[in-house]
């Protein structure tokens, strides 16, 4: 699903090399943490998966398009592409319900508007969204106006509006920041209990990585490991300190 080869991006303006010649392989179906420290290029590399920032070199394959190529293969690669930006993106004066079909917008057609703006369910979404609530728990939340909502059912909104398109790929940036362990823990399961969907998860916190099956962790825009457990000397090649 994902190949990188040799991806370099830069930021000329402030004088940042952000990824530094990374080479990434991600099977499709596979769950990958993406881990490392605040400005370790977590964020941009997942920018640049959507064909948001550039390569300075390297190539980038998601799904066998290049982002670059043409904006015919940029917007299938958007299409295909579920995202859970850091903070959620929600909009906290709208229902769970309608933040949810956000993630479907761009395909509406007029009966799907005036089904949603009444209150209800386009009807070609209605069973997904209605298993996707059910499957992590939010039914009663989708019907609460987002501020109304803790931080877990925050992120597993945004985390029904990313999957409720049918995504090949889903990418998570720090999904669990300002969550308390209990509300992380239900999100990374929740997470981790999307089926059939490539899935890449950006954080800084351990715990989360160790979740998974597969950790590739960066250290100043560079892998610092790639492997299936994050031990003590892993945390010492990213980190420089035991973990």
């Amino acid at each position: 699903m994902i190949v990188l080869a040799g991806l370099t991006v830069d930021f000329p303006d402030r004088g940042i090399r952000a990824i530094d010649g990374i080479d990434l392989h991600v099977g499709a179906g596979e769950h990958v943490a993406l881990l490392g420290r605040s400005g370790a290029g977590k964020s941009t590399l997942l920018r640049a998966l959507l064909g948001a920032v550039p390569p300075a070199s390297g190539t980038v394959r998601v799904g066998g398009r290049d982002p670059w190529a043409s904006a015919t293969d940029a917007r299938a690669l958007r299409r295909s592409t579920g995202v859970i930006r850091q903070g959620n993106d929600l909009v906290l004066g709208l229902s769970g319900r309608l933040n949810a079909l956000m993630g479907t917008a761009s395909e509406w057609g007029l009966r799907d508007w005036v089904a949603a703006l009444r209150g209800g369910v386009p009807a070609r979404y209605a069973d997904r969204l209605a298993a996707l609530a059910d499957r992590h728990d939010i039914t009663d939340a989708l019907e609460a106006r987002v501020n109304q909502l803790s931080g877990g059912q925050r992120q597993r909104v945004a985390l029904c509006r990313a999957l409720l398109p049918e995504p090949q790929l889903l990418l998570a940036d720090e999904p669990t920041t300002g969550l308390d362990p209990a509300s992380a823990g239900a999100v990374v399961e929740a997470l981790r209990a999307t089926e059939g969907v490539t899935l890449l998860v950006a954080t800084h916190d351990v715990a989360v990585a160790r979740a998974f099956p597969r950790v590739v962790a960066l250290r100043e825009g560079a892998t610092a490991y790639d492997g299936p457990e994050f031990d003590e000397e892993a945390a010492m090649a990213v980190y420089g300190v035991a973990v």
